[in-house]
């Protein structure tokens, strides 16, 4: 296998420039104008709501929850699309548009393999969010504990305040390094649907550790006796 190079990021970066910037700019529009409607639909309903003196009703507020539902299912699709899209341009190279619509086919056609990945990464990168955050606020807690905060001069006189702070930024920026690690779990995946949807079903350039983990045909047998 041939090593990976040394500036990887700035060989991408210039890939990147070079080959797609088109579709990452389509596909930046695409949301933009998802988020430009619920944000004007959400401003125009606050002022309808200001401005009507009238009680609301149940078919009033039955109307504004289901849209405002069905305005943040459209929302999470765009942007679980978006993403796809973006893993398949940097697969395939092709543009958003097919690259979004091979990432689709994919994702649809291996619902199952896709799904028992996704709930058991999501559960573990929140444990993990939830382990930097409480090591944060821990050493924090620490750190106020020692004689230099609780002396005369620089007393805190809780540290209760400082303690949910660190805990909130460290969650942040855990959020934001664990993003990547989830960007390249979709990549793995969708990289393995591609090459299992290439050669019939199985993937031929997967390790045997990512094939026992994702094989679902008995799953698959079951859906389909019962």
């Amino acid at each position: 296998m041939q090593d990976v190079h040394f500036l990887s990021v700035f060989a991408s970066m210039r890939r990147l420039i070079r080959y797609s910037l088109g579709s990452v700019a389509l596909g930046s529009l695409v949301l933009f104008i998802v988020e430009s409607t619920r944000f004007v639909l959400d401003s125009l309903r606050r002022k309808l709501k200001h401005v009507n003196t009238i009680p609301e009703g149940r078919i009033e507020k039955m109307t504004h929850y289901s849209s405002k539902c069905m305005l943040g299912c459209v929302d999470w699709t765009m942007r679980s699309i978006n993403r796809s899209g973006y893993v398949m341009i940097a697969i395939t190279g092709k543009g958003f548009c097919k690259s979004s619509s091979i990432a689709t086919n994919l994702i649809m056609s291996n619902i199952l393999r896709i799904g028992k990945v996704n709930v058991i990464g999501d559960f573990i990168l929140f444990l993990g969010k939830l382990c930097v955050g409480l090591f944060c606020s821990l050493f924090a807690f620490l750190m106020l504990d020692t004689h230099k905060y609780n002396s005369a001069h620089d007393r805190i006189s809780s540290p209760m305040f400082p303690v949910l702070v660190c805990w909130g930024l460290g969650y942040i920026v855990a959020t934001l390094f664990f993003s990547v690690v989830e960007i390249s779990i979709d990549t793995v995946i969708l990289s393995f649907c591609q090459d299992a949807d290439e050669h019939q079903g199985s993937a031929h350039y997967a390790p045997p550790l990512l094939m026992e983990t994702l094989d679902v045909s008995d799953t698959q047998r079951l859906i389909q006796g019962s």
